[in-house]
């Protein structure tokens, strides 16, 4: 059966992001693997639960395990980097690509250019998969990008500014402006959705996944996702594979 791969810098990324596609392709008989940059270890916490980075990091290694298993995907794979600070790295592209070559996936998902809100992680992700893709000298799998509403996370990018600097990059006018080019309705994997943003629980006030950002932010996220494709255009082929995610 044909394997998906998401790219993710922290635990509860891969639910909001794309959690619907995941239990869609794993309905439909896809193995699913989850990439995670690191464990997210210096986040807030809001479950009682120990402050110190090593506790927080196997806290939020077991939701990412929990919210894996409800999304039907396997178990997730963390590469330990340090939260907060993907963008000193350098190097990744190698083992981003050493995973494309090892999995050989029909899908790969990744979040955008624009970090959702923002966030430096994000940001430094994204280029590193772009360009690990971009340098692949076989055929190239369908790269496909989390793409969000213009503004939907606006309050989230206004929550995270004294994170972004004096001049934040990207500018405020970046978050979401750039295209989807396809729609996945998931109202069908809702429920599994909305249960691996809550298998986070480390990271939810109160425990309700509408917590996560800013009210009715969760709340649009729950019917459809959008994705852009990395070749900048559609591809009909990726949206007949899509289709028979959906159709499934």
């Amino acid at each position: 059966m044909p394997t998906l791969l998401a790219f993710t810098p922290h635990p509860d990324d891969e639910a909001y992001a794309f959690g619907g596609l995941i239990a869609l392709a794993s309905r439909a008989g896809w193995t699913c693997h989850i990439e995670c940059a690191t464990y997210g270890e210096h986040g807030e916490r809001h479950d009682g639960g120990p402050l110190n980075p090593n506790a927080l990091a196997d806290t939020r290694a077991t939701e990412l395990e929990a919210s894996c298993r409800i999304l039907g995907a396997e178990p997730p794979e963390f590469w330990g980097l340090p939260d907060g600070e993907l963008r000193f790295h350098r190097g990744e592209q190698q083992r981003i690509a050493s995973r494309i070559r090892a999995f050989e996936p029909a899908l790969i998902l990744s979040l955008g250019p624009d970090g959702v809100y923002g966030h430096p992680d994000h940001i430094a992700l994204f280029h590193w998969v772009t360009q690990a893709w971009d340098a692949l000298e076989t055929v190239k799998p369908p790269l496909l990008y989390a793409a969000f509403p213009k503004g939907l996370f606006l309050p989230q990018y206004e929550k995270c500014l004294p994170m972004l600097g004096e001049l934040p990059t990207p500018p405020r006018e970046a978050i979401g402006a750039y295209p989807w080019h396809y729609t996945v309705p998931v109202t069908s994997a809702a429920q599994d959705k909305r249960a691996a943003i809550a298998a986070h629980r480390s990271q939810l006030p109160a425990g309700e996944p509408e917590a996560l950002f800013p009210p009715g932010i969760i709340e649009a996220l729950m019917p459809e996702e959008h994705y852009a494709d990395a070749t900048g255009s559609l591809s009909n082929v990726t949206a007949a594979l899509l289709e028979t995610l959906i159709g499934g």
